[in-house]
Parts: structure tokens; C-alpha cells; sequence
């Protein structure tokens, strides 16, 4: 029945062709004959209505011969652009660009397509191109919504989900975000990993924020300058570097300043040292070391007391669309306190470093690994603003190790005909004798308005656990973590969840990589400026960059750090944090016996 020397599709004659193969299937067959041979064909397609139409499926399946209207209806379509709208879902779409920011370019350039978002009141993507290209990111944007995993986190009443805290989720973790009434926190993604990584972010924020909330706020009183009794204050935009945490970024930031006039002899270079000089948000006058009760007793027994003085800036966030004060005018001192007590917003403490220690040479340089695990709080709690300007005990676990590393090389004359040994890398304890501490800590914020920076106050006494008693899931990490820097194995492990000790559930608050270096700058006689270089009285710090593990957020700490815990070692720790804090913001520069300290902010 076909023609020994067929013209086939696409050639000229190919309708007429086709048209008499056609009438010649329909006079040599009857119906029941091209019925039965559909059937031989396995033909699972509606069954044609005539004669006509069964013989034309026949030629199209037997000798590969389409009608001329839909070869037509196919040459047309391999050449023709249209513009199609595809609906996506917004967990879909979202995911796509957390992926990849430039994931309409890539699936444009794949596909041979034009992508835009289109405008409607559900999320459409707008392609243009040829139809086949548009039917491929069909059927690929169907296979990526049915890949997608959800997970839904339960937030505890009272607990406030800040939408830098959700964009943070999106951006870190790949994955999307949205809050649902009334208290729960929906998480699509694609992969179980990033849904993992999501909730771990999340919930650890969440934490902090409960944890900062528990930390009192006191501020000192600035001096009188000029016989003015009661110098007032106000809120200065803050302008962040980097170095800004990401839960805060993008947030109209304000410092507490002491107002400052012309001429009046006001020099924040001054580094008062701290004494019977601060309030509490309640207006009640006190002394710093009244905020930490467990300063007025021993260390607990088996325990060792150190006493930690973090500087950085304690910042004001608010939500207004233009950078104006959120009271603008000049308050005194308490009233200020009183609008903090009464106001939503709260005092964020960001640590940072003076930029004189960017170009000391430090003593000795130590790269460490922390991990810290606070007790897990009851669903049923409240995050509740400290009022009291007395810090609560809580307790904490602390994971500190350092990396030393021998590389093992041989003298160069031996280096020909032997193989130098491997580089060896040891996990050893950072303090003392012990990897793991314990005990309990109170931190305390002092707002400094006459000063160049803040600081937080915290005392902690802690207990070394032998290595025998460590949590299971401690050492199992550890091993692990060894394995990975002796390039054993590939991924580097996360640090526990979770961890059990002495009966009691321990949350992980943070796991971090850190620099460590231990530095010393030089104060002239409490003032810091030009002077004499044998006048100087040393102050010995410790400078921090950490490395968060989960957010990758880079943080610089800068702190004193002592563990002679003598009462009478108080009043010269409190006038060396005084003097920190006290570090102005100048250009660095000028007479090399003396570089003036700067902060970078």
C-alpha cells in the first residue's frame, strides 16, 4: 500500500501523496478490517468516529506519515513565540530565588525563553518563547513544587517573630518562610538539610532574643560639667559597619548620647572610672557590682569566678520609614529610663572592636572553637522584660577548645630521599586542664552615654568537667570534628541540638569559630591622647573574631577578662574598662609614639 519511492512529509507533494494513500487504505479495507488492525497496533487512544479518521491513524502510526495539517500545526509551532502565563507558588518561586538570585536569567537561558514576574493577584511567570520551551519549564517548575518539604515550628505565647528574623531564615537556609496565626512559623524548602538548618537558625534566635531580654539595663549618670547638675542625653543615629549583626540589618539604629555643647568642656576622651554613679530603669541610684548578686559571696564550691568586661554599643531600633530620634529632643537621665521602660523596643547589645587592635601586633594568637548550651526553657514561659536591675543567675555550658598544629617538617638537608611526616592537629582544652565548663553566669548592660562605647558586665562561676563525664554526644562530636580537620572526611558536623547532663536538657545558643588574640594597649595616666610614651599604664584585652557556624555571621569582640577575682583586684578592673570604653572616634594617624585609638564602627 505505500509507494515503493515515497516524496514522505515536508516535501511538495506530500498532501497529494498522502491524500491518495489515503483513499486507497479506504477502498481495499472495510470498517471491521481497519478496526481489527487498530487493535493490532495497540492503539490507546479515543476510538475514531469514521472510516476516514481510523485510516488516517493507521498511516500515521504505521509509516510514521502525520497529516499535512499537523505537520503544518508543527512546523508552525517549532518557529512560533508565544507568551504564556505560568502559575507558580509563592514557596516555589521564593525557594527559586533563594537558590540563585539570578534564577530567571538561568531558566531563561535554559529553556531559550524570555521570563519576567507577571502582575495578578497570584504569582504568574511570564514567559515568552516557543512552545516547546514553554511546555519544558512547565513540566520543571511542577517537578520543584512537588519537591518541596514543609515544616511548621510552634512559638511560644508572648514571643515576638521579627521579619529580619524570617527574611534572615530565607537567606541562610534557602528557604521560605511565612508566619501563620496564631503563634506558628511555616518553613518550606527543597531538601530536609535545608529545613534542618532553617529551624536550627530560627530557633537559636529566639532564643537569644528571650536570653537578651533577661539581662537588666542600668546606666550611669554622666558627670556635671560646668556646674550643669543634670546634663541631658538623646538618641543619635548609629551608622553600622559589616560587623552589624543580620537580625539587625537594614533597621534605623540609635545610640544614647550625652548631649554636647560647643566649648563646654565636655571631653568623652575622660575615663571616669565607674562608682556610685548609675540607675536602674526604675530611677533607683546603685553601684554596678549591685546588679550581680552572686559578686556579693564567694564562688560556689568546686567552682572558679572570673569576671568578663565586653564593650561594644548598646543600640535602639526603630521601625519609622525615615532615619529621625524615636523622641527627638534633649531628656534628662531619667527620663530616658522611663521611656525605655515604657516603650516595645529594646536595647540590643552588638559587640565591637576598638581599630587600634586591627594594627597592634598581638602577644599570642589562638584559634578556638566554642559552643555554648544554655538550659531549654518551658513551652509554657513568657519572654519578660527585666525591669529589676538585678542580673538573674542562669546556667550555662560551655564547650572551649583550641587547635595546635604541628606540621612535623625536617631540616632541609634531610628533606631528599625521606618523607616528611604528615601535619598533626590536636583538639586540646582552651582553659586550664578541662574542655567542657559549667556553673552559672549574670551578665548586666551599662548603658554609657558620656563614653565612646558601652559594655556588658558578666560574672560567671564555672566548674571543669573531666573528660570521662563529658556528654556522649560531646565527645562523639569531637571525634568527628578532629576526623574532618585531619581531612578524614569531607562535611564538617554540626554541633548537637541537644544535650543531657546531670539530668537536665541543654539547647545549643551558639557554635562558634574564633580568633583569638590577646592584646595590649597603652592608656596615659586615664586619658587617652598624645603624651609622654613612659607615662603609659598598660591594659591587657582580648580580641575576638568569631565565625557562627549555623549563620555564618562574622562578629568582633573585644573584652577584659580576668579570673583573679580578688575583691580588691574590683576597683582597678572597673577604671581598665573604664578606659576601654573610653576609646573615642578619631582618625588614626599621627605621632607614631602615641596612635590615638579608634573605633570602627
Amino acid at each position: 500500500m505505500k509507494p515503493s519511492q515515497p516524496a514522505g512529509p515536508g516535501s511538495p507533494t506530500y498532501p497529494e501523496e498522502y491524500e491518495n494513500a489515503l483513499k486507497r487504505i479506504q477502498r481495499a479495507f472495510k470498517v471491521t478490517q481497519t478496526t481489527e488492525f487498530m487493535n493490532k497496533i495497540a492503539y490507546e487512544g479515543k476510538l475514531p468516529a469514521t472510516h476516514r479518521e481510523m485510516a488516517q491513524v493507521l498511516i500515521d502510526k504505521s509509516w510514521d506519515w502525520p497529516p499535512p495539517h499537523e505537520l503544518e500545526r508543527r512546523q508552525r509551532e517549532s518557529v512560533e513565540k508565544i507568551t504564556e502565563d505560568i502559575p507558580v507558588s509563592t514557596a516555589t518561586l521564593l525557594l527559586l530565588m533563594a537558590e540563585d538570585p539570578h534564577s530567571f536569567s538561568v531558566l531563561g537561558t535554559k529553556f531559550g525563553l524570555r521570563l519576567s514576574l507577571g502582575q495578578s493577584q497570584e504569582p504568574v511567570i511570564l514567559a515568552y518563547g516557543l512552545r516547546n520551551g514553554i511546555s519544558e519549564l512547565r513540566k520543571y517548575l511542577q517537578l520543584k513544587s512537588q519537591q518541596t518539604v514543609s515544616r511548621s515550628i510552634d512559638i511560644r505565647p508572648g514571643q515576638s517573630i521579627s521579619p529580619s528574623l524570617v527574611q534572615m531564615a530565607i537567606r541562610k537556609a534557602k528557604t521560605y518562610a511565612e508566619i501563620l496565626p496564631p503563634q506558628t512559623l511555616e518553613l518550606t524548602a527543597f531538601t530536609d538539610d535545608a529545613l534542618q538548618k532553617a529551624e536550627r537558625l530560627i530557633r537559636r534566635l529566639l532564643y537569644l532574643e528571650d536570653h537578651e531580654l533577661a539581662i537588666p539595663l542600668i546606666a550611669q549618670i554622666p558627670p556635671p560639667i560646668n556646674n550643669d547638675d543634670s546634663p541631658e542625653l538623646a538618641y543619635y543615629p548609629f551608622l553600622p559597619g559589616k560587623n552589624i549583626p543580620h537580625i539587625l540589618e537594614k533597621r534605623r539604629l540609635f545610640r544614647l548620647k550625652r548631649v554636647a555643647t560647643w566649648l563646654d568642656g565636655y571631653d568623652e576622651r575622660e575615663s571616669s572610672p565607674f562608682g556610685h554613679s548609675f540607675l536602674d530603669l526604675k530611677g533607683t541610684k546603685l553601684e554596678i557590682d549591685d546588679c550581680v548578686a552572686i559578686l556579693g559571696g564567694p564562688p560556689l564550691e568546686g567552682h572558679a569566678r572570673s569576671w568578663t568586661a565586653s564593650f561594644g554599643h548598646l543600640l535602639f531600633d526603630t521601625s519609622t520609614p525615615t532615619i529621625t530620634s524615636p523622641y527627638p529632643g534633649s531628656w534628662s537621665i531619667k527620663s530616658i529610663l522611663k521611656q525605655i521602660q515604657t516603650t516595645n523596643w529594646n536595647a540590643h547589645f552588638v559587640p565591637s572592636q576598638p581599630s587600634l587592635l586591627f594594627t597592634n601586633v598581638p602577644t599570642t594568637i589562638t584559634t578556638a572553637h566554642r559552643v555554648v548550651y544554655r538550659p531549654a526553657q518551658p513551652k509554657d514561659s513568657r519572654p519578660v522584660r527585666q525591669i529589676s536591675s538585678e542580673a538573674a543567675e542562669s546556667r550555662i555550658f560551655i564547650l572551649e577548645v583550641k587547635m595546635e598544629y604541628d606540621t612535623g617538617l625536617k631540616e632541609l638537608d634531610d628533606l631528599d630521599g625521606h618523607d616528611t611526616s604528615a601535619e598533626k592537629i590536636a583538639i586540646l582544652p582552651l582553659h586550664g586542664s578541662h574542655r567542657c565548663r559549667t556553673g552559672v553566669e549574670a551578665s548586666v548592660d551599662a548603658l554609657l552615654p558620656e563614653k565612646a562605647m558601652d559594655m556588658r558586665l558578666t560574672v560567671r562561676d564555672l566548674r571543669g568537667i573531666y573528660e570521662s563525664d563529658e556528654p556522649e554526644s560531646i565527645k562523639s562530636y569531637l571525634e568527628q570534628l578532629l576526623q574532618f580537620l585531619q581531612y578524614q572526611v569531607d562535611e564538617q558536623p554540626a554541633a548537637p541540638e541537644k544535650i543531657q547532663y546531670n539530668g537536665e536538657t541543654y539547647i545549643l545558643e551558639s557554635s562558634s569559630s574564633v580568633r583569638r588574640a590577646y592584646e595590649t594597649i597603652a592608656q596615659e595616666s586615664n586619658k587617652w591622647g598624645t603624651g609622654d610614651i613612659s607615662s603609659f599604664e598598660d591594659v591587657y584585652i582580648v580580641a575576638e573574631t568569631a565565625l557562627n557556624l549555623d549563620s555564618q555571621e562574622k562578629t568582633s569582640h573585644c573584652f577584659i577578662e580576668t579570673s583573679d577575682c580578688d575583691p580588691k583586684n574590683w576597683e582597678a578592673f572597673l577604671t581598665h574598662s573604664a578606659a576601654i570604653a573610653s576609646i573615642p572616634f578619631t582618625p588614626q594617624g599621627g605621632d607614631r609614639g602615641f596612635q590615638t585609638p579608634v573605633f570602627s564602627e
